[in-house]
């Protein structure tokens, strides 16, 4: 609810102080004016050291750099990136604004995501989250190696022992 009054609410105490003549920061008004309607997709993007790609590129290469990681408070979310959007506002100033839209995985413990004894964590991809924001800022991320190994297996019993008579 915050969320869809606050811009309604930014929008007209901007334009209000507009008539009035109030003096606002160029970034401001690009902002209250809202973003174009045309947003770029990119297959690569890279921030703070770390190069991401979307999902569908991982399948022609032979590294998987799709994985990310965000952290919000205590909670850590783990999932896999599908698009890479660059969004752009109107105006001089022209504000961007890269976001990842992904998939998440259950981050629940013992369920969704373990951790062994020498710190590594194991996701299970198996489980996704049912109401999650798909989106995040690229600022937000950061890159997770992924491996096909799965420790939420159970391992299997060996059929082949036998008890000694």
């Amino acid at each position: 609810m915050k969320q869809r009054e606050f811009s309604g609410w930014m929008f007209t105490y901007v334009s209000a102080g507009l008539a009035r003549g109030e003096t606002f920061d160029d970034w401001i008004r690009e902002m209250v004016v809202g973003p174009k309607f045309v947003v770029k997709s990119y297959p690569r993007f890279c921030t703070r050291g770390y190069a991401f790609t979307t999902q569908k590129r991982r399948r022609s290469s032979t590294t998987y750099d799709a994985g990310a990681c965000s952290a919000s408070g205590d909670d850590v979310y783990y999932g896999h990136i599908h698009e890479i959007f660059e969004i752009k506002y109107l105006g001089m100033v022209g504000l961007r604004c890269t976001v990842f839209y992904c998939d998440w995985h259950d981050n629940a413990l013992d369920r969704g995501v373990r951790t062994n004894a020498f710190g590594v964590t194991s996701v299970n991809s198996r489980r996704e989250l049912q109401y999650y924001d798909p989106f995040i800022l690229t600022s937000q991320a950061d890159q997770i190696e992924c491996s096909t190994v799965n420790e939420f297996v159970r391992p299997m019993q060996n059929i082949f022992r036998r008890p000694l008579v």
